[in-house]
């Protein structure tokens, strides 16, 4: 009896990433229309990774064949907190009314960085025996990392001096946190805001 053996090797990532985050930003007037704005963003991203390594084993008796396939896998859940400080230039214009909303463009840089790394790893043998866990953190690619940023909003003002203002933004990061074969983060980021100022 002759027999031969296959190693076949699968990974697969899901992200586990929450949409919405939370911070503060503030605004100076610089000159005429344009001010700078100043942001703290704290966000929460994460990731699964699942890596599925198969055995097929052929075994050839008296010309016929016998194959066996087995598995083994490693479940990988990582959660990491993203502190992100965008600096922007922005360009107001004025409204057709006096009581209307103002317009406005920024541009401009942001850094980000990466902190608070968890992560909980477990896995399954050939019998589908689960072994649970080890919490090794996963060390990221880039521990941080800077972008660019373009946005467009709008400003409304109540009776009492609050200011709504939803706005648009698209961030190309220069540099991904992690990066690890299917893992591998988005360098590009489009959010809506919404800020309340006084």
């Amino acid at each position: 009896m002759n027999t031969t053996a296959d190693l076949a090797t699968q990974y697969q990532t899901t992200g586990a990433s929450e949409r919405i985050g939370y911070g503060v930003t503030v605004q100076a007037r610089v000159k005429g229309h344009f001010y700078l704005d100043l942001s703290g963003l704290v966000r929460h991203i994460g990731y699964q990774e699942t890596t599925t390594i198969s055995t097929t084993t052929i075994a050839i008796l008296n010309g016929s064949t016998y194959p066996s396939t087995t598995a083994t896998s490693t479940h990988e859940d990582t959660r990491a907190r993203l502190i992100e400080i965008p600096v922007l230039v922005r360009y107001y214009g004025t409204g057709k009314r006096p009581n209307s909303p103002r317009w406005f463009l920024e541009a401009g840089g942001a850094y980000r960085l990466a902190n608070g790394i968890r992560t909980s790893t477990d896995t399954t043998d050939a019998s589908d025996v689960n072994t649970c866990c080890t919490f090794t953190a996963a060390v990221p690619k880039n521990s941080n990392s800077e972008g660019l940023v373009v946005g467009a909003g709008l400003q409304f003002k109540d009776e009492f001096g609050i200011k709504v203002v939803p706005e648009f933004r698209y961030t190309r990061w220069i540099r991904p946190i992690f990066e690890n074969l299917t893992t591998v983060t988005n360098d590009n980021q489009i959010e809506g805001d919404i800020s309340l100022t006084f």
